[in-house]
């Protein structure tokens, strides 16, 4: 999976982008919504990490945004400000899941799995139908 970090601390940027890359997907990072935008409006992203507040925007606003646009990006929603209030409207707005920090690695990497397994059964889903069409 090609995975995007998104989070206006560098610390965290660099503690969760290691992670990922350690468990064998490719990883980018952006600081911020304005350069979040432009990585995932070449559609290659499969999961974006995306921090909830940010200086330049919101991170449920640019979910909201990119699940509008047909870009078939899963987004977990990683926040240090968790309340019922935010989680809801984060998975109204189209996230896949919602994590509070400080994020445990093993809790990640779990999550991932969990969104790689789903896209696998959704590729052998659509190969079957094609096979039997």
């Amino acid at each position: 999976m090609h995975v995007l970090v998104i989070d206006d601390e560098a610390a965290i940027r660099q503690i969760l982008a290691a992670t990922v890359s350690r468990a064998g997907h490719s990883v980018d990072t952006a600081e911020n919504v304005r350069e979040a935008s432009a990585k995932l409006v070449r559609g290659d992203v499969d999961v974006a990490l995306c921090d909830i507040k940010m200086p330049d925007g919101n991170g449920v606003d640019l979910v909201r945004s990119f699940k509008g646009s047909g870009i078939d990006t899963h987004f977990i929603m990683v926040t240090a400000f968790a309340s019922m209030e935010t989680a809801v409207e984060a998975l109204r707005a189209g996230a896949t899941d919602y994590i509070v920090k400080p994020v445990s690695s093993a809790e990640l990497l779990h999550r991932l799995e969990q969104i790689g397994s789903m896209c696998g059964l959704k590729a052998e889903n659509q190969a079957l139908r094609q096979m039997v069409a």
